[in-house]
């Protein structure tokens, strides 16, 4: 018994540990995405064009959405004031649903509605939470699936780098 909670402890941390990898994309133009906000207004990704968007397929049903939906917020906190935005994609739940969470977990981030799920499957976002980071000239540079930390350590760095490319006239 004790060799089966320890050989469980240990790949707990060993989970706990590995850090979701960044992967890079072909540096070809991220897919269309035109959806609706919780308020109901019409939102496009062009008109983010010139800043470094992440983009995040979630629900509120996923244990790793819910846990990664934090280390977003403190991105978005420690970019205020640069060429950054977040763009969090709900991926098929009823707005009033998506309302509660956001309250419940103190969450400000921008929800899109994705309820057809359309969205996702234009992205080829193959599961949750699925995080993308869209560069200033809107050209789909990198992609995380599942949880990660987006506050520190190696995303950060990858998001400070796609600000730095930001030609300073913008």
């Amino acid at each position: 018994m004790r060799r089966l909670a320890a050989a469980a402890l240990a790949l707990f941390a060993f989970g706990a540990a590995a850090e979701t990898e960044l992967r890079p994309w072909e540096n070809r133009p991220a897919p269309a995405l035109i959806r609706a906000d919780l308020d109901g207004n019409r939102v496009d990704l062009k008109d983010l064009r010139g800043r470094v968007v992440l983009v995040n397929f979630w629900a509120t049903w996923c244990d790793p959405c819910r846990e990664e939906m934090p280390s977003i917020e403190r991105l978005r906190s420690k970019m205020q004031g640069r060429l950054f935005e977040v763009v969090t994609v709900n991926y098929g739940e009823a707005p009033a649903r998506i309302r509660e969470f956001l309250k419940r977990q103190r969450i400000s981030l921008p929800v899109w509605l994705d309820p057809d799920k359309q969205s996702a499957a234009d992205w080829s976002a193959g599961g949750l939470p699925m995080t993308f980071l869209v560069d200033a000239d809107g050209r789909l540079r990198y992609s995380a699936f599942g949880e990660c930390d987006w506050s520190a350590g190696e995303p950060l760095r990858v998001v400070e780098n796609l600000l730095a490319e930001i030609p300073r006239a913008r």
